[in-house]
């Protein structure tokens, strides 16, 4: 028996051969067939040399995919999800949409990214579903709080929105995406190639604004380095500025900011605020408002960025 990657809340169960469990009155049952059970951690140590019960098989299982879907066996649980717990799979489902609804933080996001990629195990030919999580990890990987992890999600992203486009070939939103994490990434030729195909549907700031990217990738006008690099060097010296190291955060956001290119493309008002209060706790008040100047340039609407000038004022 393979020995099951580790899942934070989970210990494992390993069932005797032909061990079945049924539930729902007889209405549902689950053959093991020699695979490990997830149970969560207390109810494994409730066990006392019994085996598990309907509920706790449930549980566990609900629980280990929702916590890492690409887990050991993650089709079989799945599956038993599906057959035997068809109302944890309908609140799974319920979860989604209400996390849609919502404007939400990274957590919620890794959160609807993991319940749906349980759904697409479930019905893994579904370009809708690769599409869905593609774009959510791409909505992931762009998040201020947490730039730094930007390449890991990405090349997730990558993986997702392919397989989408793969399948889905006319289906010009993971198209649109898809082009937009292979730019990110640098592979400009590629990203430019996919925009040809798609101008035509596109509304008419946003066909500008890729026809532009297109021609600067026509007259070798790019970012010094790929885009993705530079979005993790700010995730980087935010958290520089979070620990208190204004300095380290000032340099790597100067450096970012000498590419013209990158920040014609990328305005990133936040950029300029975050480089302004650098600054501000450095004692160059000049400096500081010079930046919220330029954030306030690409955001009129930035309100930090406002208050912050306003305060230098007096």
């Amino acid at each position: 028996m393979i020995k099951p990657t580790p899942i934070i809340g989970i210990s494992w169960y390993f069932p005797p051969q032909g061990a079945v469990i049924d539930g729902r009155d007889g209405r549902a049952s689950v053959s093991f067939d020699g695979v490990p059970v997830p149970l969560e951690n207390a109810d494994f140590k409730a066990l006392g040399g019994v085996e598990p019960d309907y509920d706790m098989v449930g549980r566990g299982i609900y629980t280990a995919l929702r916590t890492n879907p690409d887990c050991q066996w993650n089709s079989v649980y799945a599956a038993w999800l599906r057959d035997a717990y068809p109302h944890l799979l309908a609140e799974l489902a319920s979860h989604i949409l209400m996390i849609d609804h919502k404007d939400v933080d990274v957590l919620y996001l890794d959160r609807k990214i993991n319940y749906m990629k349980i759904m697409a195990l479930l019905d893994p030919g579904n370009p809708t579903l690769a599409a869905e999580i593609g774009a959510a990890c791409l909505d992931r990987g762009l998040r201020m709080s947490s730039l730094q992890q930007c390449t890991v999600h990405l090349y997730r992203a990558e993986k997702y929105l392919s397989m989408a486009v793969d399948k889905a070939p006319t289906e010009a939103l993971p198209r649109l995406n898809l082009a937009e994490v292979q730019y990110l990434l640098g592979r400009y030729q590629a990203a430019a190639l996919s925009w040809e195909g798609l101008y035509s549907v596109l509304e008419k700031a946003e066909n500008e604004r890729l026809q532009l990217r297109s021609q600067r990738i026509l007259e070798g006008k790019l970012p010094k380095i790929p885009p993705v690099d530079y979005l993790e060097a700010i995730g980087v010296a935010f958290e520089s500025f979070q620990s208190g190291d204004y300095e380290e955060c000032a340099a790597i956001l100067t450096d970012v900011l000498d590419d013209l290119v990158f920040i014609e493309d990328f305005p990133m008002p936040e950029v300029w605020h975050h480089l302004g209060l650098c600054y501000q706790n450095l004692a160059m008040p000049k400096n500081a408002a010079e930046c919220f100047e330029e954030a306030l340039k690409r955001d009129p609407g930035y309100a930090d960025a406002r208050k912050a000038l306003a305060a230098l004022a007096g």
